[in-house]
């Protein structure tokens, strides 16, 4: 029962594409049915060089049962057209009813084309029953020379170049050779250079046995500094003096590099003061821009200069002087920090100095004025107790030493009131009191206490200042010395 359906389906199928395939014939009989004719060509020679002629056989049919004429044209300009007799180009090509009539073409390009294949446009055209027909052919255009196809075989890549290429490094050009003929090359070229540069200029030179395969390569050095560049590899091969054709392209980049390094560094220095110098280098093709910085720290930046002047920058909690430097291919610079400490030196120099200055014109007896107030009447200081000491800071004893100490006018000496080392003399000058004390010697280290006291004649309201004491007194070899005592302020 299977086997019957089976059968009975196949007989099916099959009847179908019968009536399918009878429809298409009716279908293409009552299409042609319709037409007033029909064109066919034939190549006799289509394969030409720029300056040749092609050559086809155009065949017109006429289907209708009356003569009629037929003009051929091409549309592209690119074609020069010719016939062959010339008049059934000009006048037209007469058939005969349900007749046939054949026709030479001839073709020649016009214009400057590639080697290559390229498509011809015919029109022919009715001129009874005005109807028009298209049809195209191809031309091969040849080249003048002869082609690497004729010599060698197809390869996958017949050129290899580095698509990227590092100036600072060798490079393989790599050609793959198949001969496809059973004869000897005996001498075959390859010749590279560079399209927009004069990058590349190799040729190599080598020879092919019958159907023999090899892999030819030259290695190529550019100069390190060349520049950052996009060119093409262009390849053509040579057998004897002939060059084939096509020419081969092969697109390559040289790329950029920078190298910014130190080569030179030199610290020098005396007297607390260093210089670094350090110089560094663009070992590079292009213009590069770099931070350089070395650490330090606030306290030294104060006593460091450079050339050219650093910005300070921070960086995981250290602080660091950098430098931005910009330099043209193998330009070099040279960053100057000089870090001098000699301005503390000169500071404390110059402390020393005034401080052993200041002991030599010092006095050796050094002579203190003090005073305090001990009485208050009416708001006011109404009386004061006045201290001098005399202290020698040297190591030698001194003699005949006179202490005097003046009184403002506005107070009076109390003669009742002396401490224990009374006064030689108290006398008035006309500009106040005077208070005289004569010392026979101080020894070394000595200290003496001279005390009095001074009652104001009126109280005393606001703040008023005692003059200044005076001390003279003499080395055991009779030199002169005088000394002068600080003055004192008395605020109520």
């Amino acid at each position: 029962m299977l086997k019957l359906q089976k059968g009975v389906f196949s007989q099916f199928v099959i009847a179908s594409i019968v009536f399918f395939a009878l429809s298409l014939s009716a279908h293409a009989q009552e299409e042609f049915a319709n037409q007033d004719f029909s064109v066919s060509i034939t190549a006799v020679n289509n394969s030409i060089f720029l300056d040749g002629q092609a050559l086809f056989d155009l065949t017109i049919t006429n289907l209708k049962n009356f003569q009629d004429t037929f003009r051929i044209s091409v549309p592209d300009i690119e074609w020069s057209v010719q016939s062959d007799p010339l008049y059934h180009y000009f006048s037209g090509v007469d058939v005969r009813g349900f007749g046939s009539q054949t026709v030479r073409l001839l073709l020649k390009p016009t214009v400057a084309f590639p080697p290559g294949l390229r498509a011809v446009n015919l029109d022919v055209t009715s001129v009874n029953g005005k109807e028009s027909q298209q049809l195209s052919t191809f031309v091969n255009i040849r080249s003048n020379y002869q082609l690497i196809q004729e010599y060698l075989a197809a390869v996958s890549r017949l050129v290899e170049i580095p698509s990227q290429i590092d100036p600072r490094n060798e490079f393989e050009i790599k050609v793959n050779l198949i001969n496809r003929n059973p004869k000897n090359i005996s001498e075959l070229r390859v010749v590279l250079t560079s399209v927009s540069s004069s990058l590349i200029r190799e040729e190599i030179v080598t020879n092919l046995q019958p159907l023999e395969s090899k892999e030819v390569s030259t290695k190529v050095k550019l100069d390190p500094l060349t520049s950052p560049t996009k060119d093409t590899l262009r390849v053509v091969i040579f057998v004897g003096n002939k060059p084939l054709e096509p020419t081969i392209f092969e697109k390559f980049e040289v790329i950029s590099y920078s190298d910014f390094k130190p080569v030179k560094s030199d610290r020098r220095g005396s007297f607390f003061r260093w210089v670094n110098e350090t110089t560094y280098v663009n070992d590079g093709n292009v213009k590069t821009t770099k931070v350089v910085e070395t650490e330090t720290s606030f306290l030294k930046s104060l006593f460091t200069k450079s050339d050219p002047k650093a910005f300070t920058i921070s960086k995981g909690g250290k602080r660091y002087e950098a430098w931005e430097l910009s330099l043209r291919p193998q330009e070099t610079t040279t960053v100057r920090v000089v870090e001098s400490y000699r301005s503390i030196f000169y500071l404390l120099l110059i402390a020393l100095i005034s401080l052993l200055a200041y002991r030599f014109f010092q006095s050796p007896v050094q002579l203190v004025k003090e005073a305090s107030a001990i009485s208050y009447k009416e708001g006011g200081v109404s009386e004061l107790k006045v201290i001098l000491r005399v202290r020698n800071r040297s190591s030698q004893p001194y003699i005949k030493l006179t202490v005097m100490d003046r009184v403002p006018m506005i107070a009076e000496v109390e003669h009742d009131a002396m401490g224990t080392l009374k006064p030689t003399t108290v006398f008035n000058d006309g500009r106040g009191s005077v208070v005289k004390w004569e010392l026979e010697s101080l020894d070394k280290h000595e200290e003496r206490i001279l005390a009095y006291k001074i009652r104001s004649k009126l109280s005393i309201l606001g703040q008023f200042t005692l003059p200044r004491g005076s001390l003279r007194f003499y080395t055991e070899k009779n030199v002169k010395f005088i000394a002068k005592s600080n003055t004192v302020t008395i605020k109520p």
